[in-house]
């Protein structure tokens, strides 16, 4: 294989290591994440608490040995062998499953609302990283505009046609941005190691940040949605749990039935013509366990209907919390979009601004402190778009996170 070709493949591999995307990271997040790791295991411990409750209690053996062997009529009784099993009343096992069963299905949901929880700030970090590289970007070319502003008000200053106020005071606004680039740089190594340890690996691994943000004009988020999300349906299946728990007690404070059977060796007579001569005995029994004394089967009832109460009263304000976060961050989706166009039509006008003071320079003295003053502004207009931008993002994200299954 000749070496352009082993260059080619270099090239392609390396383009697609480096091509990493949004969702990759939300993946990798998903896999990584300790706390997530963590909430899957306490989900699969209470599967396995529905085994537990849905089987009966143990079975009892027994084995007796009589020191003094009793005499009957057809022999002496040698040992006693016996068995024994209690029954919950009928219903109270499949209550106990239903329970655990809901209960399981809230650590579920509770997983998912954690995950989505992850997806959100792996998102706004992501996007915090989008706002650094673009105003990076940003000051770089204002750092190059400045720098020709500069060779302008040399090349004005020696045909007189500026001062040297106007060299030193473009000299001053492009060390202003060298402090800014400066700050911008640190915050994004800052930022970069807390999205790597989000996503639980290497802080110093690189981070691809795409290049721009896409805006959309439909609207695509429900408030009615909310009542899906994994937080609410958490409470919905604890309030659920709660009433077969309380159920389950109800049942708990009927009689329990128990099956018994006891085997009696009797060692034989000596007489031939004895009828039953050394026949062993078998009793199986019945028994009935009644809860006379049941004030704990009413007290724990009450616990569990004001469990309830407490349940359904979080679950409300858990609703009106996640709606008061809906409408701030829709009411933040539009007047981002908003902002986005006004900086947009801002950046246009500054920029047609400067074409009418470049246009001023071929016939007459340049105005740089016009010129410094219309750059400023665009450069407030590019970083409040850059901000605009990364607000709708984050907005659109929680919004994701209140109504969308990821």
């Amino acid at each position: 294989m000749s070496n352009k070709i082993i260059y080619i493949l270099i090239f392609f591999i390396s383009l697609g290591a480096s091509a990493q995307n949004l969702n990759e990271y939300l993946r990798e997040a998903e896999k990584n994440n300790p706390e997530l790791q963590a909430f899957q295991y306490k989900y699969e411990s209470a599967l396995e608490k529905v085994v537990e409750v849905g089987s009966v209690p143990n079975t009892s053996f027994g084995v007796g040995y009589f020191i003094e062997t009793p005499e009957t009529r057809v022999g002496a009784q040698r040992a006693k062998l016996s068995i024994a099993q209690k029954l919950p009343w009928f219903g109270t096992l499949e209550a106990k499953k239903e329970s655990a069963t809901f209960k399981a299905e809230a650590q579920s949901k509770m997983f998912d609302f954690i995950r989505r929880k992850l997806f959100l700030d792996v998102k706004t970090l992501y996007f915090e990283l989008f706002e650094l590289k673009a105003t990076k970007a940003i000051i770089n070319e204002n750092i190059e505009i400045m720098k020709t502003f500069e060779e302008l008000a040399l090349t004005a200053l020696e045909n007189n046609r500026s001062t040297m106020v106007d060299v030193l005071k473009i000299r001053m606004e492009k060390n202003e941005l060298y402090n800014t680039l400066h700050k911008v740089e640190e915050n994004t190594i800052a930022k970069t190691t807390a999205f790597n340890l989000l996503l639980n690996r290497d802080e110093n691994s690189i981070v691809n940040i795409i290049e721009n943000i896409s805006i959309e004009d439909a609207t695509i988020f429900n408030k009615a949605d909310i009542t899906n999300n994994p937080k609410v349906l958490q409470l919905n299946n604890l309030e659920s749990a709660l009433e077969k728990a309380e159920l389950a007690v109800k049942k708990e404070a009927l009689p329990m039935i128990g099956l018994a059977l006891d085997y009696v060796v009797v060692d034989k007579r000596d007489m031939a013509d004895l009828i039953d001569n050394g026949k062993d005995v078998i009793m199986p029994m019945v028994t009935v366990s009644i809860p006379l004394f049941s004030k704990k089967y009413s007290s724990k009832q009450k616990q569990l209907r004001l469990e309830q109460k407490a349940v359904a009263t979080n679950k409300s304000n858990t609703i009106n919390q996640l709606h008061t976060i809906f409408s701030k961050a829709n009411s933040g989706l539009s007047n981002s979009k908003v902002a986005i166009q006004t900086q947009l039509e801002n950046i246009s006008e500054a920029d047609r601004a400067k074409e009418v003071l470049f246009a001023a320079y071929e016939t007459s003295k340049i105005d740089f402190e016009q010129l410094l003053e219309i750059q400023q502004l665009k450069l407030k207009f590019q970083l409040k778009k850059v901000v605009s931008e990364k607000q709708y993002s984050v907005q659109k994200s929680t919004l994701e996170f209140l109504t969308k299954n990821n």
